[in-house]
C-alpha cells in the first residue's frame, strides 16, 4: 500500500492504518531503534509506541514523508528509552556517537537562549550533507542519525571498517569548516 493510502487510514481512524505500516516499515523501524538501544526487547517497545505515536499524531499532521515521519518518531522515542535505561550515565556507544561529534556541533541544549541557533546548526548540517558525496552521506547518516557502528556502517558500504572511520573524520572535519564558513561558533 501506497503512504498516501496509509495516510488516509490513520485520518480515516481505521485500524488497518497500523496493520499496514507494521508490515510496510516494521522491520526498518526495528533497524533505527536496534542501532540506539541493541535490545530486541526494548525494540519491540519502542517501535510499538511509534505505531502509537503517529496514530495520536495523524491527524491533525500530514507527514510529507511517512518514513521519514515514523523514523524520528522511533528514533526520539529510543534515545528516551536510553536515557531511562541509563538514567544518569549514558550508554557508551551513544555517548562515543555524541563525542565523535562534539568538535564539530557543540552542545546548545543546556542554554534555552541557544536553541534558536541550535536550530540554525540544524539547517546548516543538512545543507551540507546534501552537498555530500552520496556514499558518504549515506555512511554519516549510518553511523550518527540511525547510530550504526563502524562495522555496520563499513558493511552496509561495502568498505572496511578502517576505511569507514577514515571517511568519517574526514565528513566531521569538513563540517566542522562548513559551518565555521557559515558563522557557527564552536
Amino acid at each position: 500500500m501506497e503512504d498516501s493510502g496509509i495516510i488516509h487510514l490513520f485520518f480515516a481512524r481505521a485500524e488497518q492504518a497500523l496493520s499496514e505500516t507494521r508490515r510496510k516499515y516494521g522491520t526498518y523501524l526495528d533497524q533505527v531503534a536496534y542501532g540506539i538501544l541493541r535490545s530486541r526487547r526494548d525494540v519491540e517497545e519502542v517501535v510499538n509506541d511509534t505505531y502509537l505515536g503517529a496514530w495520536n499524531a495523524i491527524p491533525p499532521q500530514i507527514p510529507a514523508s511517512l518514513k521519514c515521519f515514523l523514523a524520528q518518531i522511533a528514533r526520539n522515542l529510543a534515545l528516551n528509552r536510553l536515557d531511562y535505561l541509563t538514567a544518569a550515565k549514558r550508554a557508551r556507544h551513544a555517548e562515543a556517537l555524541l563525542s565523535e561529534l562534539e568538535d564539530c556541533v557543540p552542545d546548545r541544549s543546556s542554554n534555552p537562549a541557544l536553541v534558536w541557533e541550535t536550530r540554525e546548526i540544524g539547517r546548516a548540517v543538512n545543507r551540507f550533507l546534501s552537498d555530500l558525496e552520496p556514499r558518504r552521506r549515506t555512511l554519516f547518516v549510518a553511523r550518527y542519525f540511525y547510530g550504526r557502528t563502524l562495522a555496520e556502517a563499513a558493511e552496509q558500504l561495502g568498505i572496511t571498517p578502517r576505511q569507514a572511520k577514515y571517511q568519517l573524520s574526514l565528513v566531521r572535519a569538513a563540517l566542522k569548516t562548513y559551518l565555521e564558513q557559515e558563522g557557527i561558533e564552536l
